[in-house]
């Protein structure tokens, strides 16, 4: 993908530190920690950062390692990571006699990545990869730029620099034409869900208020894209550098390379194997069973059955994940995410996400209906532990909550 530089985070060494320089001699480009080093000698393992030559500047890069808790401990290798503080400060002294722009890669959270912009001057752009579902759009502190976009490659952040010696970035926070544009940038990608379907006037054609929705976004678009053409003025003359930023969704249609392919395959089958061993098959106390639920309930019972909450269990059975305890909790009843070990003990009743997952465990409710009564409605937060952005980036609480009742 023609990368010039990777930060290491701490996921990346979770194959051990051999397999991994291995990796990185064999890698056309750099990978950059500067603060993972030597337990004895404390100098860098990898590469603390490059400098490279683009659009007549030298751009130096660097990467500093986050900690993470899906990795190995370092005090088990022959490796420490240092915290940012006692390393970040020296290297980007070091680089700025260096460098015309400063760019620093990080797998720390973002609150450690504000404190450093904070702490820290001469960086001019952080680009941090975090866990958080959704792109953030970029954050000007203490002339730092910090960027991120969603996890999982879902997007690429595409920013636009205008750079100039001043190396100052212009804070554009209160500009209206930005505001206006930035807006325009959220509509597009709202209208570009909508229309990722189908024609929303043929689809909506029966849901006015849909349709009015539709066409109201539309309105606004067209309102926004006049009035940033008339308040369209000549190429800023000032002297602070600036940038434009946008995302790019990168779609489904994308065929999957099959290599890759077979070799996720197989490693969601070895832990489906794992699994399987070790099921068995309880009662969760105070549970039910959907099928309890049928003998005063018929007819939702048997609507349910026949809904993709029904079959939900079907899903991952059929493709082989049924003791995926990464899938399999949002496919059962009774069982949180944090609790994810638990969903390869179910009994079959539990199979499926059934009416106890939305409305409480029901097995006071069978016994006396009307002393132990249920939950009507499921609040949005019961929803939302499995209908999330990274799962379901189409769920919408108001509507879809309907569709099941």
């Amino acid at each position: 993908m023609n990368y010039d530089a990777v930060a290491i985070s701490m996921i990346d060494l979770a194959g051990g530190m051999d397999f991994f320089k291995e990796l990185d001699q064999k890698s056309s480009f750099g990978w950059l920690s500067a603060n993972i080093v030597n337990k004895e000698t404390k100098l860098p393992i990898f590469t603390p950062y490059i400098i490279k030559e683009k659009a007549g500047l030298r751009i130096g890069i660097a990467g500093l390692t986050g900690s993470d808790q899906f990795a190995g401990k370092p005090e088990d290798g022959d490796f420490v990571v240092l915290p940012w503080q006692s390393i970040l400060p020296q290297i980007i002294e070091e680089m700025k006699s260096q460098c015309d722009m400063i760019i620093l890669l990080s797998s720390f959270p973002s609150v450690e990545n504000k404190r450093m912009s904070a702490e820290v001057s001469g960086v001019h752009i952080l680009i941090e990869s975090g866990s958080n579902p959704r792109n953030n759009s970029p954050e000007l502190s203490n002339n730092t730029l910090l960027c991120r976009t969603g996890k999982n490659g879902k997007y690429l952040g595409l920013l636009r620099i205008n750079w100039n010696e001043s190396g100052q970035w212009e804070n554009t926070s209160n500009d209206p034409m930005l505001a206006k544009k930035q807006e325009h940038d959220r509509l597009e990608w709202q209208l570009k869900r909508l229309r990722s379907k189908g024609d929303p006037e043929l689809i909506y054609r029966d849901k006015p208020a849909n349709l009015r929705a539709y066409r109201k976004l539309m309105a606004r678009q067209d309102e926004l894209e006049k009035e940033m053409l008339s308040q369209q003025t000549c190429e800023d003359e000032s002297n602070q550098a600036t940038f434009n930023n946008s995302f790019l969704e990168l779609g489904p249609k994308v065929a999957n390379d099959p290599e890759i392919a077979a070799i996720v395959m197989t490693t969601k089958q070895e832990v489906n194997a794992i699994g399987k061993k070790k099921s068995d098959k309880i009662m969760l106390p105070g549970y039910a069973g959907s099928r309890a639920c049928m003998q005063c309930h018929n007819e939702i019972y048997l609507k349910w059955a026949q809904s993709q909450h029904g079959r939900a269990y079907e899903t991952l059975a059929r493709k082989k994940q049924q003791f995926n305890t990464n899938c399999l909790p949002c496919h059962v009843t009774g069982i949180s995410m944090q609790e994810a070990g638990k969903s390869l003990f179910l009994a079959e009743k539990l199979h499926n996400v059934g009416c106890e997952s939305c409305h409480n465990a029901g097995a006071k409710h069978v016994s006396d209906p009307q002393q132990w009564q249920l939950h009507k409605t499921p609040a949005a937060t019961v929803c939302l532990q499995c209908h999330t952005p990274e799962h379901d980036d189409n769920f919408n609480y108001a509507e879809d909550s309907i569709r099941v009742h």
